[in-house]
């Protein structure tokens, strides 16, 4: 029989990680944590499984075929319209419009705040694509 501190000082023993899936490198986690971790690695597994399964089928092959040949067909519509008469007139009266707006200072200001805002955003996102480049770099093996 064993005593209450003898309980409390036994590790808990850990499952096994699922193949395939990256080693933890966190610290050991209670029971319910641990399976939440392991049902989520397993619905990335499955996930990816289906991914993967979808692009190798006929019928991915058959969509991206459709979609080719719809984007094909939208280009010479568009090629087609862009000369047109209606298209250049439509053209002319944004251009005009847009620069009457850019006149009044709430557009501008907003317009402002708009692309500072984006800007902002698009550095932290880059920020974050080096970041994630960075802590790839020393895990995979390079590239031939």
């Amino acid at each position: 029989m064993t005593t209450p501190e003898e309980q409390q000082s036994t590790p808990t023993p850990t499952p096994a990680p699922t193949p395939g899936a990256a080693p933890s490198t966190e610290a050991p986690q209670s029971g319910e944590a641990q399976t939440l971790l392991d049902e989520l690695r397993a619905l990335g597994s499955q996930l990816e499984a289906v991914a993967r399964a979808f692009l190798a089928s006929n019928k991915a092959h058959q969509m991206q075929q459709d979609l080719q040949n719809g984007v094909n067909e939208l280009v010479t519509k568009l090629q087609g319209v862009a000369g047109s008469d209606t298209v250049t007139g439509a053209t002319e009266r944004g251009k005009q419009l847009v620069e009457k707006a850019l006149e009044n200072p709430t557009v501008t200001d907003a317009h402002a705040k708009v692309v500072s805002t984006l800007g902002n955003l698009n550095e932290e996102l880059r920020k974050l694509a080096a970041s994630l480049e960075d802590d790839k770099k020393p895990n995979d093996p390079p590239s031939a």
